[in-house]
């Protein structure tokens, strides 16, 4: 389906691109990168997507810990991946140290960014980085400041992706990017087409429990970034007051994370999913909790606005905290609700939901139009297709 989609968006014979980054490819394929890489490479029949080799930062970071795989790691991920995706054989390739040709390179967050820059201007690549929440990226952090002034600063440097409005304004602001250089892509990719969403199980017709469900990968003691520990708080304190209540947790963390002796009886923890068993999850669950905290893991960070967009492509209501204002295009208590990340402020705002299915469920109807509104993955797919499209005749000599 979507090869079909994405071989009509072009129209003429594209320049060349090479996508760089650490994850890619992923022996169990799933998240944001691996859909827009894939997308990418369909997009542009001359682009290659590279794995790191490893790398290690420069002395302006923060952290010390290097980026990237090694050639046996590769060649196993990249078995398993392409029996997911076979039309990209000879399209995936470990990284060379010294390149042929010059190419427009496309990478991901800060920290690969800054470690792979020396590599770039090394073999005279010009760049375009996607620069998300996390990935050693803080607000008034020394450290953070000074590998974003290492990046911009560099000759091979043309564009900077951003996908929160803080992130916009703390560039600018800051002086630490011209305006001009600065491209803003609201959010991130859903990983499904709406077509692909599965009809919603409804508690009372199709399901005798209502659901609520937790995502998030574990960075963390107890996820306090993710708020972790006060989905179980407020789980437990539900579960006593609702015999039909049953919880789900995706991502990284397990029952040793924290005492869930009171609620094991109707707590699932699912580990990390691939799309496919996404759809059956989240066409189960009615609500998802994220009641995530800024500042925890290092000195500024934050994430993005909104989590767990894939639960409301699901028609799941979307409970998220919003304490740096990222919100500009959802309505609080129509498309979401909107949280603090304390218990009792959630239980206000969660129980008359529960004790209303009817409301839960038209407000996840709301929900799921409007993220499809907002975020449609083809929408914003084409956007960075044209923003790379433009930088790469530049390069190429196309322009």
């Amino acid at each position: 389906m979507i090869v079909d989609f994405l071989s009509k968006l072009f129209r003429k014979s594209p320049p060349e691109l090479g996508i760089i980054d650490s994850q890619f490819p992923q022996k169990h394929p799933f998240g944001f990168r691996n859909f827009e890489i894939n997308g990418l490479l369909s997009l542009f029949p001359r682009a290659t997507a590279f794995a790191m080799f490893r790398m290690y930062p420069e002395k302006d970071a923060w952290f010390h810990h290097g980026y990237g795989t090694g050639k046996k790691a590769f060649e196993e991920n990249l078995k398993s991946y392409l029996k997911v995706y076979p039309e990209n054989k000879g399209r995936v390739k470990r990284l060379p140290k010294r390149v042929k040709r010059p190419f427009l390179a496309y990478s991901y967050f800060l920290a690969e960014t800054y470690t792979m820059l020396p590599f770039l201007e090394e073999n005279a690549l010009p760049f375009v980085f996607v620069l998300s929440p996390g990935g050693a990226f803080g607000l008034n952090n020394a450290s953070s400041d000074k590998m974003l002034a290492r990046i911009f600063n560099s000759p091979y440097f043309r564009k900077v992706i951003v996908t929160q409005p803080v992130t916009r304004c703390y560039l600018i602001e800051s002086g630490l990017c011209p305006e001009e250089r600065i491209c803003f892509e609201y959010g991130a990719y859903l990983q499904f087409f709406k077509e692909e969403i599965p009809v919603k199980k409804r508690f009372g017709s199709d399901k005798d429990t209502l659901d609520i469900c937790f995502v998030g990968a574990k960075y963390s003691d107890k996820g306090v970034d993710k708020g972790f520990d006060l989905f179980i708080d407020v789980a437990k304190i539900l579960a006593e007051k609702y015999d039909n209540l049953r919880f789900h947790v995706i991502g990284g963390f397990d029952e040793t994370e924290t005492d869930v002796a009171r609620i094991k009886d109707k707590i699932t923890f699912y580990g990390y999913l691939s799309p496919e068993a996404l759809k059956g999850i989240y066409s189960l669950t009615d609500i998802c909790l994220s009641p995530n905290r800024p500042f925890k893991l290092f000195e500024g960070n934050f994430d993005g606005f909104p989590l767990c967009l894939d639960a409301m492509a699901f028609a799941n209501v979307l409970m998220t905290t919003d304490e740096l204002g990222n919100n500009i295009a959802f309505e609080d208590g129509r498309d979401l609700v909107i949280i603090r990340p304390d218990p009792e402020d959630i239980l206000a705002k969660i129980e008359p939901l529960l004790d209303h299915p009817e409301q839960l469920y038209d407000l996840g109807a709301r929900g799921q139009a409007k993220i499809y509104e907002i975020m449609d993955p083809r929408v914003r797919l084409e956007h960075i297709r044209d923003i790379l499209m433009r930088e790469t005749e530049q390069v190429n000599g196309y322009g």
